[in-house]
């Protein structure tokens, strides 16, 4: 008897393929926010890096402009170099058909870390319309009119020193334009910082809000498909209760003795003509050893059967003798049974057996019955011809009749007349 539990898997698909898919939209939703954040991240650092060296650019090109010493413009062309990298990786970004190449040379010479770089060309490209990073682009490409300004007055100034020393009025408007430089683009780097923090902070409370709400429909999703399984289970134990009893009902009903064990042999259920035939309730005979029950014994030979219940849980089926077996009770009563057995199989394992054993009681009277009257006259109750000349054949056979078969028709003859005339 094999029970499978094909179908159990695409109902375990079934079941785990929403919390799945939520699951899996929760980890995009955060992978997202962790690859936006570290964007704008590196955002404000390449803002750090870019008004360092316009501050530098502006303090060299004052030292420029006060010495005329070239080591000074060099250093000045190193810093404002840094501002103006930043400034092509813009412009690369900002084309009909972006260059990431170009901004990714560009923010690399801007001194952002490497492995920023590709999410500063991701977060411009998929962000750029975004109010606050709009904003900020606007305030960055407004600052880098006055870094080209800057740019513009170091080359006269070095064009100029090129030729000699300045004047103390050259020198004088040279410093001026550079305060005035310096002073208009301050804001501009304030307000570009500014805008990248208010789009950090934006970002960072769009992307919680949007993990919240994926964690919220996970919570309705986990609430749902609980009640769900609790409805679904409910029915399913109604469903069994409703088979259990249709079973038990069943087998209470029929005449065979039903009896299941475990996959120790332990008596697990018998029905109530089991309970008759055992003489010995259910609630006293589930967990006991079936040998301890009852012993099969064959009715000629008188040896007992013990290996019944491990063939069936080692998978052996048994099938019924054609002759009965004698089944032994505890108070040493004999009952004669035909037994069927199987083992029961749930997905290839054995959980047990199941034996029917049918009550042979009547049948083997009325054997005995029809074997006696096959034997015996029926008005005198004496043994008939037949078997009497059965018994001298067995005689003959054996040697041990004196008399022929003409002597034993004579004595069957002698031997009727005398019960005649008794």
């Amino acid at each position: 008897m094999e029970l499978s539990s094909a179908g159990a898997n695409p109902r375990l698909i079934g079941l785990v393929w929403p919390f799945v898919a939520v699951v899996l939209i929760q980890a995009m939703v955060a992978t997202l926010s962790l690859h936006t954040l570290s964007a704008v991240r590196a955002y404000v650092g390449g803002e750090s890096q870019w008004s360092k060296g316009q501050k530098h650019a502006i303090y060299f090109l004052n030292l420029y402009a006060d010495t005329g010493r070239d080591e000074y413009f060099g250093e000045y062309r190193q810093a404002i170099a840094v501002p103006l990298a930043d400034r092509a990786a813009r412009l690369a970004l900002e084309q009909a058909e972006p260059d990431a190449s170009a901004a990714r040379l560009g923010f690399l010479g801007g001194g952002n870390h490497a492995e920023d770089v590709d999410g500063m060309i991701w977060l411009f490209q998929n962000f750029r319309r975004v109010s606050y990073l709009d904003i900020a682009i606007r305030h960055w490409a407004a600052a880098d009119e006055m870094i080209l300004a800057i740019e513009r007055l170091g080359d006269d100034m070095h064009r100029r020193l090129e030729r000699g020393p300045a004047s103390a009025a050259e020198i004088g408007l040279w410093k001026a334009q550079i305060h005035g430089l310096d002073h208009r683009i301050g804001p501009l780097a304030k307000a570009f910082s500014d805008s990248l923090g208010e789009g950090s902070r934006f970002i960072k409370m769009a992307l919680t809000a949007a993990n919240l709400a994926t964690a919220a429909l996970l919570i309705l999703l986990a609430v749902w498909r609980t009640r769900k399984l609790i409805q679904q289970r409910q029915a399913f134990q109604h469903a069994l209760n409703a088979e259990r009893e249709r079973a038990q009902v069943t087998l209470a009903s029929i005449g065979q003795a039903v009896i299941s064990t475990d996959a120790e042999g332990r008596l697990d259920y018998m029905n109530a003509a089991a309970e008759r035939l055992l003489a010995s309730s259910l609630a006293t005979a589930r967990g006991k050893a079936v040998p301890s029950l009852f012993r099969l014994v064959d009715k000629d030979s008188g040896v007992e059967e013990t290996d019944l219940i491990p063939r069936l849980l080692a998978g052996e089926p048994r099938r019924s003798n054609v002759r009965p077996q004698l089944l032994e009770r505890p108070d040493n009563s004999v009952v004669p049974v035909a037994l069927n057995g199987a083992p029961l199989i749930v997905s290839g394992n054995i959980l047990g057996c199941v034996l029917a054993l049918h009550d042979m009681t009547r049948e083997q009277d009325y054997i005995d019955r029809l074997s006696w009257q096959a034997s015996h006259d029926a008005l005198t109750g004496l043994v008939n011809r037949r078997d009497f000349e059965n018994r001298l054949a067995s005689c003959e056979l054996s040697g041990g009749c004196p008399f022929g078969p003409d002597r034993g028709d004579w004595s069957y003859h002698a031997s009727a007349s005398i019960g005649g005339s008794e």
